[in-house]
């Protein structure tokens, strides 16, 4: 075994040439990317390589979410908060060496707000609400770009620090075309090299990046499917670092020598999504029902081995806006049974539920979920079919709403409240092949509460509005909430520079391996 695994790692490093081996750094992770456009993705997989590609005009402090500046070295808003002028760092320069100026700021974002865009390829971007109240966008002069906004909001200045804003290569995207999200240009630390799918995806070091070039030569992104295994390699070496962890493998991993392990609070959760658009879901009784089936306590204990809490909101505890005093449905199967008859299915029914094929950070074991699940409804009289495609088509399928229903997991992009209940839960989310609302709920009085909470500044105001969209989402059961996790990374003891953020973000610019 350690021979296969030294060659495996031969071969990833022969992949990059005329680098030293110490000057590479391995990631290991569940699944591959789906694409490498920042706008046209919405999976963690994804994420994690175009965080280290592109970057933002503004991005997270190195340990919290404040907003610092990053390729906008400043910006001024005026009075009423619509008019907002970005200032931009002088010679940067895109991968390509084209330089970056405002007219490709201006690209990136049109591509975004303009649904009839030509280099919108795929149609409708996932995250393109988060960006609705840009009216227009426009370059003042080469290093300067203004943006007018339909209303003042809160969540601008965050939502442009999230991937989907990332600045691209105007001039790769029009060479590129459909393949830009195959072959990503950015102005980032790490420049695109290679990607052969479910092997590897190699990324070098931008030598000339603003910020100083990064530590390491080359990182390669490896997916390793299963957990075990990819423990296996972080502890022979084949890999340095590595997420999608077994609960049960915390305490071994703590031991082993030659690694660490980070433990950190998390701003994520992971659900069952019930497709509000599909009978028997479409009535909220049986939404209730399943609720008051499904054993989180149980989920805890053995798919997270004790890790975690059991999830009452679709907001994790750790995220500013949580409401304390919601009380979650309680496992009771005649309480479910009762509501089930009164909805009439007094003998239960049979449907699907869609698992992932690959560990989340949010759900390491999403095939176990799954089974404690079906467990608990078939006590209700409900009989469920697991199903499982690979992660790009379940991606997809979940978007078109063809499921019944679907275990999913979120966590933060910016850490404000509206990150998750609206991008999860808003009726504009829940458009066929590019939702995030993957539960297809459709609520006007939440949606009333959602926008109101995006264009007022006062937090104590903010809070309660949103304390009472938590409590119509309750009420609904579009969902049912299962855990809160902590982010948990292990590293190889050569790997410095690292440190767990809190909102999960992977950046490697500042990482390094020591020769032991």
């Amino acid at each position: 075994m350690l021979k296969l695994l030294l060659s495996a790692l031969f071969l990833s490093v022969a992949l990059v040439p005329q680098l030293n081996a110490r000057s590479v750094l391995i990631y290991g992770r569940g699944q591959d990317a789906k694409k490498l456009d920042p706008a046209d993705i919405t999976d963690g997989e994804s994420v994690k390589v175009v965080s280290n590609i592109f970057d933002n005009l503004v991005t997270y402090a190195e340990d919290s979410a404040e907003i610092v500046p990053e390729l906008a070295v400043k910006w001024d808003v005026s009075e009423d908060g619509k008019t907002w002028a970005f200032h931009l760092r002088p010679d940067v320069k895109f991968h390509d060496g084209t330089p970056l100026n405002a007219e490709a700021v201006v690209f990136t974002i049109n591509r975004i707000i303009d649904p009839e865009n030509e280099y919108r390829f795929q149609g409708a971007f996932g995250y393109a609400g988060s960006y609705k109240m840009i009216e227009s966008v426009r370059a003042v002069d080469a290093l300067t770009v203004e943006f007018n906004l339909k209303f003042a909001t809160v969540i601008f200045l965050p939502n442009l620090a999230m991937f989907p804003a990332g600045i691209v290569s105007p001039a790769a995207m029009k060479k590129l075309g459909e393949n830009f999200g195959m072959r990503p240009v950015g102005t980032g630390p790490f420049k695109f090299q290679a990607w052969s799918r479910q092997e590897k995806l190699v990324l070098v070091a931008n030598q000339n990046y603003w910020a100083g070039k990064p530590e390491v030569d080359s990182v390669i992104f490896k997916p390793v499917r299963e957990n075990s295994a990819r423990s296996l390699q972080l502890e022979q070496g084949a890999i340095h670092m590595m997420d999608g962890i077994d609960f049960s493998d915390v305490a071994r991993l703590q031991e082993t020598k030659g690694v660490q392990v980070q433990v950190a609070p998390g701003m994520n959760f992971a659900y069952l999504a019930m497709n509000n658009t599909v009978k028997p879901f479409d009535n909220p009784m049986v939404r209730k029902a399943i609720a008051h089936a499904v054993d989180k306590p149980k989920i805890i204990k053995l798919a997270y081995h004790g890790f975690g809490q059991p999830g009452v909101n679709p907001l994790p505890p750790t995220i500013w806006g949580y409401h304390e005093g919601i009380q979650d449905y309680p496992l009771d199967t005649a309480k479910a049974k009762a509501l089930l008859q009164e909805a009439g299915f007094p003998n239960g029914f049979k449907t699907q539920l869609w698992a992932m094929p690959n560990p989340r950070p949010y759900m390491p074991q999403p095939r176990k979920v799954a089974q404690v699940i079906q467990e608990g409804l078939k006590a209700i009289g409900v009989e469920i079919e697991i199903v499982t495609y690979d992660w790009g088509q379940y991606l997809e399928r979940t978007a078109n709403g063809e499921h019944p229903m679907c275990l999913l997991g979120w966590s933060t992009d910016n850490a404000d409240p509206d990150n998750f209940l609206y991008e999860l839960l808003d009726k504009t989310n829940a458009v066929k092949g590019s939702a995030l609302n993957v539960s297809f709920y459709r609520s006007d009085p939440l949606h009333e509460l959602l926008t109101a909470a995006q264009r007022e500044y006062d937090r104590s105001k903010r809070l309660s509005l949103y304390h009472k969209a938590q409590e119509i989402i309750h009420q609904d059961v579009p969902m049912v909430p299962l855990a809160y996790l902590p982010i948990v990374q292990a590293q190889s003891t050569r790997v410095k520079g690292y440190t767990v953020h809190p909102t999960g973000l992977i950046r490697l610019r500042k990482v390094s391996l020591s020769e032991r």
